[in-house]
């Protein structure tokens, strides 16, 4: 059964308001294919028993409420609203609180009133701006609108809103009868049509499709070009709520019904970066249009963001049989890559570059073709299976790699919580961790054939962590600073050190969005420093790994992907050790080793609510071009980081060093 899903915002009590959860109403028809309370709708409330009445007795107090939020639902505090009254009251002008939220009462001079209308702009720097004009008479009851802000910038990974309406508007320009539309209100729809298309200005449309709307309940495309030009104006909010009227509509004339509402409602919860609830609207739209290209691409774009691959395959295929454009073989592209099928993918690439150079594309699409190279170049370091030699440790099969009073286990039943318990720790390092700095001294050395120290270098440097500008992307980006090298830049390379770096970013192979990407395996369980923990082998699929290091040297460099090991608390399934090593040696790059382990230690921040487990020691061993280089980091003074401020926490105390067998891992990114 097919589930039209949307969003429903809940919100906490405004002030002495009483808040009552609304949803419209499902029809019976439309109710067999369920759907829940749709994005736009409005709030119900009351305010007190007075019902916002009984002001003199002679006038009635309206109540303009709402809550300025993002695509996302985040609230948006410091946003400017203005308030313009058609009836000819003062136009109010004021910010949201820290919630979001607004309120202003406007009590009518003009004696009692029915309707009370008012025009809403909403505007934040970096934001649309947003227009709605409401009639409060509409609502039979006092409502907070929901207000929804777009970026500025579309998103480039998804449908252009100028791409949606070229493919909607030639199927709505021209209404008849037939499309559920009267004789009478066939004039002033083509005054609307002509405001919106001929002039374009969507915002004096807005009246003729009202009233055409208003005298023709059942017509959905007529509900779907007012949304459109709704959209157009700005108020995503009452385009939400007139196309959600008109898929009502589609829904219930079964396989008559017109697909338009369905590709639109599937359009705006992609923009909502809601892929799956975009699929349960366009996959409808494909029973009522089978051959429409738009909507199969749309339908392989939103199962490329579900990691359906083979799914997206096959829309994104049909897309292009149906006439499709550029776009359409881009997303099949992703999606052969998806499904490793990499000579497919470039193949499809140089179909879509038609001679064209990869350097003159925009960003995203270099981004894409870059991906194909990538894959290429993995495929041709780790195609086949596993090699087999002295160099390779396999933590995953090998049984010489021995742990010191190891308790094995028996079987991998404790594996799937553990990890489980693991990722969740992982994902909130990376949810509230602040920008943070830290001291880093780092000891330099150069081995000898016999293992001895042919050199060595030491320097200091200020480590800075910080946060992504995309919190959907989990990571941090990692920068350091010389201290104390009178303004010299670091130099260890140009007389034969190397530079390690991504020390806590190594933690996201377990993190639940990259487990997928890994093969794990439940070794037992050991003592560390007085803590009983569990011992996970791990081993990224390059296949699979979205999680990609990369080995420098001069103006080289290639892909590695990890091997390890990580030693997780009993207690609290925080990671206090990690060891990793390369998955396999790279012969063509001449690199035979890259080992790190990371000791972690518990930081805690005054400003902060809780601890973070950071790296405190962190070995890292490179035997590249037959040469053997070691570097040990220790890091110390944690601040939290930002312009103008930052918070200095005390040193933990030093753990002490387990007995252990050999130490095998890899440094994560250079």
């Amino acid at each position: 059964m097919l589930d039209l899903r949307c969003n429903l915002r809940i919100f906490p009590v405004l002030l002495a308001f009483v808040i009552f959860a609304s949803c419209w109403a499902v029809s019976p028809l439309a109710a067999q294919i369920p759907i829940g309370a749709h994005m736009g709708a409005p709030e119900t409330m009351s305010m007190g028993t007075s019902e916002m009445y009984d002001v003199g007795k002679s006038r009635r107090v309206w109540a303009v409420a709402g809550r300025v939020m993002t695509m996302e639902g985040g609230v948006i505090p410091g946003a400017r609203v203005q308030v313009s009254p058609l009836s000819g009251e003062e136009y109010r002008i004021f910010k949201t609180d820290a919630s979001g939220e607004f309120l202003t009462l406007y009590s009518p001079t003009q004696g009692p009133t029915t309707d009370f209308k008012v025009q809403l702009t909403v505007s934040k720097k970096g934001f649309q701006t947003a227009h709605e004009l409401v009639d409060l008479a509409d609502f039979p009851k006092p409502v907070r609108l929901p207000i929804t802000l777009r970026p500025d910038e579309e998103d480039l990974g998804l449908l252009p809103q100028r791409d949606l309406h070229a493919h909607l508007l030639p199927e709505l320009q021209s209404l008849t009868p037939a499309d559920g539309i009267s004789s009478r209100s066939e004039k002033e729809y083509a005054r609307g049509v002509q405001e919106f298309v001929g002039k374009g200005r969507p915002d004096h449309s807005l009246r003729y499709f009202s009233d055409v709307v208003k005298r023709n309940p059942s017509c959905a495309k007529c509900q779907t070009m007012l949304a459109l030009a709704e959209l157009e104006s700005g108020n995503w909010d009452g385009a939400a709520r007139d196309d959600y009227a008109a898929v009502e509509i589609v829904l219930k004339e079964g396989t008559k019904g017109s697909p338009e509402p369905l590709v639109l409602g599937g359009v705006m919860q992609s923009w909502m970066h809601d892929p799956q609830a975009a699929t349960n609207y366009l996959v409808r739209a494909d029973k009522l249009a089978p051959k429409d290209a738009l909507v199969l691409q749309e339908i392989g774009r939103a199962q490329l963001q579900l990691h359906k691959y083979d799914v997206a395959d096959v829309y994104l295929s049909r897309a292009l049989d149906a006439g499709a454009g550029p776009e359409a073989r881009l997303l099949l592209v992703e999606a052969l890559l998806g499904e490793d099928e990499v000579n497919q993918a470039n193949a499809e690439m140089n179909r879509f570059l038609n001679g064209k150079k990869p350097q003159t594309l925009p960003v995203r699409l270099r981004r894409i073709w870059l991906a194909v190279q990538s894959r290429k170049e993995i495929d041709a370091l780790y195609g086949g299976k596993r090699k087999t030699n002295a160099a390779t440790v396999d933590y995953l099969h090998d049984s010489n790699v021995q742990l010191k009073d190891l308790t094995p286990s028996k079987d991998q039943t404790e594996l799937k919580p553990i990890l489980a318990a693991v990722g969740k720790n992982v994902a909130a390092l990376f949810r509230d961790l602040q920008n943070t700095t830290s001291l880093e001294k780092v000891h330099m050395e150069k081995i000898g054939h016999k293992g001895n120290v042919g050199g060595s270098m030491d320097e200091k440097f200020r480590y800075l962590c910080l946060m992504p500008s995309d919190i959907k992307v989990p990571g941090f980006t990692e920068y350091r600073q010389q201290i104390d090298a009178d303004n010299r830049t670091h130099d260890g390379l140009e007389r034969g050190y190397m530079l390690t770096s991504g020390f806590v970013s190594a933690e996201l192979i377990f993190h639940p969005v990259h487990q997928s990407e890994s093969t794990f395996r439940y070794l037992g369980r050991q003592m560390l420093d007085g803590h009983e923990t569990y011992v996970i082998a791990f081993a990224q699929v390059p296949t699979r790994a979205e999680l990609v290091g990369y080995f420098n040297f001069g103006d080289n460099s290639a892909p590695t992907f990890d091997q390890g090991l990580a030693w997780v608390d009993a207690q609290n399934n925080q990671i206090l050790r990690l060891r990793t090593d390369l998955l396999e040696p790279l012969p063509k790059i001449r690199l035979r080793q890259e080992t790190t382990q990371i000791d972690y230690q518990d930081v805690e921040f005054k400003k902060l609510a809780k601890a973070f487990w950071l790296p405190r020691d962190v070995t890292v061993t490179v035997n590249w071009n037959g040469k053997k280089l070691r570097n040990e980091h220790q890091y110390s003074d944690f601040e939290l980081f930002n312009v103008q401020h930052s918070e200095k926490v005390k040193n933990p105390k030093p753990a002490k060093t387990p007995a252990e067998g050999p130490v095998d891992s890899k440094a994560p990114h250079k």
